[in-house]
């Protein structure tokens, strides 16, 4: 198939580059960043964005990296791509996991999150005023994202102040963002987003509203577009990763390279031009907004915890080989790689299903991913991440604890004894056994590991909002009705039951999940060796 000439996209060194020509008002740990491409405690964020762009130029993953825009008929970035179908969702599963396995937290596939949430509410915003202005804006936003190859943050989360309240009712206006004025050239926003992941090393941040609102609370239904350095926005951010730090056991050995960042964005008088306003004031279209990004969210951090996973199940199967086991034959160890196998590819299963069993929005015909299964997913890794630590832990055995720091491979009066009472299987050299314990203590034991723990349990939401939309989603109606017909019981039409009122007559259209010989997925080229 001949496709159209792709844009220009950006390889890691352009992005970097581009960064380098911002200016954002960014503050890590007290000092100010004059260059957030040349930070090093932004290091490891910037390199794992870069990595986002390299890969879309290599030959092998063009296909999983990179899809046709249907609105331009351009080859773009996948990660800005608008899904238009399961393929769609279903490639960006397998992308977003290779990535991951690489980085631990690709952080730009916030960006492919937003945009298809924002483009299905746009369109719900036409179809409810009788117009098409809404979504045109919104495809020459998206359109020059494409085109320029643009990474955005999500600055979503609210600082909220006191939970019992609404945002109107804070004693603190500015702990939501909020529109305090309004005029011929656009909006001026005030407030505070937490949580903000890379939010100094993206180009333009997405700012969202974090519930839904009322109509009190309507000035504070904002959705629109800012640069990373428009006046007015100060970023504190943490470092990302551990770079250039010397930790109980040495330099980390992962999160020295690959790491990611969160800020708190502050918002003083932000002037936002209408054409990047999506909305603001359209207080009824809020909770739209944010169940829909927190869909496609949920369904992309199933690939990337999926990611992390290949990346203990690999090391623990190389700290078994080190100590001198081989899990096929010792039943106990088997069982725990097994385990890990299990919950890895268990939430990642839910994540396939989701895609298989995505619908068209009505609005906008993109595709949402199945929300049960996405949020089943979701919750599993989002609680079993504590299991995937501790199975690591296990099959490691308890070198990690009492690994000697990398100076005492140089000192000539421990060196050579450290290495031959450590060594464990005489086919793995010492060094080996000893770095890969080093990196399974960087992913689970250390900093880098409470951070995935923490990120993977509330990121996209806690496991009470997930069991909520479970609940609200999935059809128990259909399930009493069942049990109704075998007890021939008759079936109930009473709306007013409350275990009734979800019904579903079957996932599948009636042409089946695909035309036949459809492509659904890609392979990835073997590795070579």
């Amino acid at each position: 198939m001949n496709f159209p000439a792709p844009p220009a996209l950006m390889s890691g060194e352009q992005y970097r580059e581009s960064l380098r020509r911002l200016r954002p008002k960014v503050f890590v740990d007290g000092h100010r960043v004059e260059s957030v491409a040349d930070e090093p405690l932004l290091r490891p964020g910037v390199n794992a964005i870069a990595l986002t762009y390299d890969f879309a130029l290599k030959p092998e993953y063009e296909t999983l990296m990179t899809a046709v825009q249907h609105t331009s008929g351009k080859r773009v970035n996948r990660l800005s791509h608008i899904d238009t179908g399961p393929q769609d969702l279903l490639n960006k599963l397998e992308m977003v996991r290779l990535l991951c396995q690489e980085t631990g937290c690709a952080q730009r596939y916030l960006t492919h999150d937003a945009v298809n949430a924002i483009g299905q509410v746009a369109a719900r915003l036409d179809d409810a005023k009788g117009t098409r202005d809404n979504t045109a804006k919104f495809l020459e936003f998206l359109h020059r994202v494409q085109d320029q190859d643009l990474t955005l943050g999500v600055a979503m989360t609210d600082a909220k102040g006191d939970r019992s309240l609404r945002p109107h009712q804070q004693a603190n206006v500015d702990t939501y963002v909020h529109v305090v004025e309004r005029n011929a050239k656009g909006i001026v926003i005030s407030g505070t987003k937490a949580i903000v992941t890379g939010a100094p090393y993206v180009h333009e941040l997405l700012v969202m509203p974090c519930r839904n609102m009322g109509a009190e609370d309507a000035d504070f239904a904002v959705c629109c577009s800012v640069p990373v350095d428009v006046p007015g926005l100060t970023i504190v951010a943490r470092p990302a990763g551990r770079p250039g730090e010397k930790v109980e056991h040495g330099e980390a050995l992962f999160s020295r390279k690959y790491g990611q960042t969160t800020a708190v964005c502050i918002f003083d008088r932000v002037f936002v031009p209408w054409e990047n306003v999506f909305y603001a004031g359209d207080w009824e279209h809020s909770g739209q907004l944010t169940y829909s990004y927190a869909t496609h969210h949920r369904h992309t951090c199933i690939a990337a915890r999926a990611g992390f996973g290949d990346l203990l199940i690999g090391a623990g199967a190389l700290m078994c080989e080190a100590n001198g086991f081989d899990p096929g034959r010792e039943s106990h160890l088997r069982e725990q790689m097994v385990e890990l196998i299990k919950i890895t590819e268990g939430f990642y299963a839910c994540g396939v299903a989701g895609s298989v069993y995505a619908k068209a929005d009505e609005h906008s015909g993109s595709f949402m991913p199945d929300p049960v299964f996405v949020n089943i997913g979701k919750l599993l890794l989002s609680t079993q991440i504590y299991d995937m630590h501790r199975i690591a832990h296990y099959v490691s055995g308890g070198l990690i604890v009492s690994l000697p720091g990398p100076d005492e491979d140089h000192n000539p009066e421990t060196a050579a004894r450290l290495a031959d009472v450590l060594r464990a299987n005489p086919a793995v050299p010492y060094e080996q056994r000893i770095q890969t314990a080093r990196f399974l203590e960087d992913l689970t034991a250390g900093y880098q590991g409470g951070w995935y723990s923490l990120i993977s349990l509330h990121g996209g939401g806690s496991p009470a909002a997930m069991k909520q939309e479970i609940w609200r989603n999935y059809p128990v109606g259909s399930k009493v009705d069942l049990v109704e017909r075998l007890l021939e019981r008759g079936l109930s039409e009473d709306p007013a039951r409350p275990i009734t009122r979800n019904r579903q007559a079957g996932k599948c259209c009636d042409m089946g999940c695909g035309a036949p010989g459809q492509p659904v997925m890609v392979d990835l080229p073997k590795p070579r060796r």
